[in-house]
């Protein structure tokens, strides 16, 4: 006998991977944020950037769900290109990797009022320790930012 029921399950369907810009102007942190976030199932690095008017140019022909923002970088700064990259797009997740310092926690606390959506402190320099915290940190702030549908949006309406 032919079980209506499971005739009509859903089927299921993988789920896109969480869309990721990585930008920070040193090739050594943005190579090893992408090797942190590609490690991780869900997650997809699809864009870098070494500045901020870079990845406003990128964003104009990768669509992205979550971008990693360094504050201090050349050319256009993080703080500048922060407001620009929401006016872009209203609603994209976008999070505040920075080192932390005195300076640069007010600083971070400025970019959440600008509209960042979270910030995650960057290890200190050979601490293995710190490094493997800030990828746990990390990669589970892209998931939850990712997966959570933007305001006014759905989290996948980000038109190239």
């Amino acid at each position: 006998m032919l079980d209506l029921a499971e005739e009509t399950k859903p089927v299921d369907t993988p789920t896109p991977p969480v869309r990721v810009m990585v930008v920070d102007d040193s090739a050594i942190v943005r190579g090893l944020i992408v090797q942190m976030v590609e490690r991780h199932p869900g997650l997809a690095v699809v864009a870098r950037a070494a500045n901020g008017e870079a990845a406003l140019a990128e964003m104009d022909r990768t669509p992205v769900d979550v971008i990693v923002l360094d504050l201090e970088m050349p050319v256009m700064d993080g703080m500048t290109a922060l407001p620009l990259m929401l006016a872009k797009r209203p609603g994209l997740r976008i999070i505040v990797a920075s080192t932390l310092s005195q300076r640069n926690a007010r600083i971070s606390l400025e970019a959440l009022q600008k509209g960042a959506s979270d910030y995650v402190p960057k290890p200190e320099t050979g601490s293995l320790v710190n490094a493997a915290e800030f990828e746990r940190e990390l990669t589970s702030k892209i998931m939850a930012l990712g997966r959570r549908p933007a305001v006014g949006a759905t989290a996948r309406s980000n038109p190239p």
